[in-house]
């Protein structure tokens, strides 16, 4: 069993591990590479399992009083109208901004106050050098110390030097194509308790978000294809940001001007940490060294926090170092597996490159805010974290007789589910939504196309085709019904089963809108008829499949393709009395 343990990194990981391992009775040090401790920082937010660990340490409720005030997230255009908004009040849960939602140095500090206590800190230090045996690792520090320790835990960010001296070139960083600011400037009257987030051509985003410091803390991000802009100095890359943002438009020349003098500017370039292990002898990740999941995960202080209280537990109930650090693995991997899953399109799909990209964007998240869609989406969506670890398998501090998971012979689940996170699958699904919104514009027979208007109109049509407006009505809440069973779908594990009921939804989406180019725009009646009897097949293909895999989401697709059927008799009607209106 390890005694003596070292933490390189004093943030959100690090100072978590401090708090629980101190508690339990071990001799801990944490060396930070900062002269002094690091307060400051974006927002970062804690949700799920992440609340239940703030909960045990009691730092729940302290959290929750040291937040940013943020009441909800506003898309808003050029002039400052805004576009789209969640307010979390009315949510009634987590949005996209959560309950707790805190800087990352305020959180940072209620762990570090709690620990330091416990912990013996060492700042302006960091590791030069690990060496292991079968009994301890000898580390040097770049002070010219050196001491041996039962355990290194390695909790620093996803470019961690100390990472590259145990596990040199197994990360397999995997680039997001995202390049992103963070930097702190003066508030002003205009600043509300809203995270106001503004869209320009060219994948350019602004936004602004409250502080309870009297500041505002500000984001600039670029979605692009990385070119090394980490590894510029600060100058170069503020110089960049400035020409990039000048003609943005909306208050970026506000947040330009506040960059200049900032003393807390952020700059990367947004990429995971692929670690194929998280431990090597007596060495172990945790944190953004392990799995750094990129904002874009939306999950990475949960993680944070989650990982470090597996982590301390296991250490505090195995009979050695190795078997800890293997169940710590074997319990974490799901989470981070799932939080990893964000498709490298997601962040072209949240920021545009065009004028109508940004205008499909501000109609999907309009709808999606609309209170009868966020509370079906809060029934049909809400529920735990299955991929989370089980803390009530760990004791409280102090209480280190129950037996380990690798003591126990468990048998963990496996690696990863490989679902997408919500995250990703609301954005693949809004833009789902709003292409094929787009594209029946484009083919609707009403007064804004005359010519399809006119020739629709001249058509014979039998007696029972419904009138206008139950189409209009009709099509919108299947496509709805569609892009609901999708979301639950992509959110369900990986496997055969899954991708080809997912596949399926999306062959069927793109089906409706090709349907109504075929039919108005083309004016193909032979084909569309044709096309009504094969979407019937696709759509019960769709149902046979999702069943397989998510019941609901089957369920879901029933009404699409009984109206198919039925929409098919009267295309196929249609052609037959419009022999000479086709073409």
């Amino acid at each position: 069993m390890a005694n003596k343990v070292l933490i390189t990194g004093a943030s959100v990981a690090g100072n978590t591990l401090a708090w629980w391992l101190g508690r339990a009775g071990f001799e801990v040090t944490v060396v930070e590479r900062a002269p002094a401790f690091r307060d400051g920082g974006q927002n970062v937010d804690v949700r799920g399992v992440g609340r239940e660990v703030m909960r045990q340490m009691g730092l729940e409720q302290a959290a929750l009083a040291h937040g940013t005030g943020e009441e909800g997230t506003a898309w808003v255009e050029a002039d400052g109208r805004i576009a789209a908004r969640f307010l979390t009040d009315e949510l009634g849960r987590d949005g996209p901004t959560a309950e707790m939602e805190i800087l990352r140095g305020d959180l940072a500090r209620l762990l570090y106050d709690g620990a330091r206590d416990r912990a013996r800190y060492r700042f302006g230090d960091h590791v030069i050098e690990i060496a292991q045996d079968d009994d301890a690792a000898d580390v040097r520090f770049a002070g010219g110390a050196r001491e041996r320790y039962d355990a290194v835990i390695v909790a620093e960010g996803v470019g961690s030097a100390t990472r590259e001296l145990v596990f040199p070139g197994e990360n397999r960083p995997r680039w997001m194509d995202m390049t992103i600011a963070y930097f702190t400037i003066p508030r002003s009257d205009e600043d509300d308790r809203l995270w106001r987030w503004y869209h320009a051509p060219g994948g350019r985003s602004v936004s602004l978000r409250p502080d309870r410091h009297g500041t505002t803390r500000a984001m600039l991000t670029v979605q692009k294809r990385p070119e090394g802009e980490q590894e510029w100095d600060g100058d170069r890359q503020r110089a960049w940001l400035g020409e990039t943002f000048a003609d943005a438009g909306w208050q970026a020349p506000r947040v330009l001007a506040g960059m200049r003098d900032t003393s807390d500017f952020y700059f990367d370039v947004l990429r995971q940490a692929r670690m194929p292990r998280w431990s090597s002898g007596r060495v172990a990740l945790c944190g953004d060294s392990a799995w750094c999941v990129t904002p874009l995960g939306g999950v990475g202080t949960t993680l944070a926090v989650t990982g470090a209280r597996v982590l301390a537990g296991e250490l505090g109930r195995a009979r050695d170092v190795a078997a800890a650090f293997a169940a710590y693995e074997r319990a974490m991997r799901p989470m981070v597996k799932k939080a990893q899953g964000v498709p490298k399109l997601a962040p072209r799909l949240a920021n545009p490159h065009s004028r109508t990209g940004i205008r499909v964007l501000h109609a999907v998240m309009a709808f999606a805010s609309q209170p009868a869609v966020t509370a079906a989406a809060g029934r049909l969506f809400g529920g735990g974290d299955d991929s989370a670890p089980d803390l009530t398998r760990y004791p409280a501090p102090g209480a280190l007789d129950a037996p380990a998971a690798s003591e126990r012979g468990e048998v963990a689940a496996p690696p990863g589910t490989g679902a997408w996170s919500p995250v990703a699958a609301l954005a693949l699904v809004g833009v789902v939504l709003g292409a094929s919104a787009v594209l029946g514009r484009r083919n609707a027979p009403d007064p804004t196309h005359p010519t399809i208007r006119r020739w629709y109109r001249r058509l014979d049509k039998p007696g029972f085709t419904p009138p206008d407006a139950v189409f209009g009505a009709v099509w919108p809440a299947l496509e709805v019904g569609l892009a609901i069973g999708g979301y639950r779908l992509l959110r369900r594990p990986a496997g055969a089963r899954r991708d080809a009921a997912v596949a399926l939804w999306l062959a069927n989406t793109a089906m409706i809108g090709g349907w109504s180019e075929l039919f108005f725009r083309r004016r193909r009646l032979g084909a569309s008829a044709a096309a009504s009897g094969a979407m019937v097949a696709s759509g019960a293909a769709l149902v046979a499949a999702a069943a397989r895999v998510d019941r609901p989401a089957a369920a879901l697709a029933v009404p699409y393709v009984g109206w198919l059927g039925f929409a098919t008799l009267l295309a196929e009607r249609i052609r037959r009395d419009n022999p000479a209106r086709g073409r």
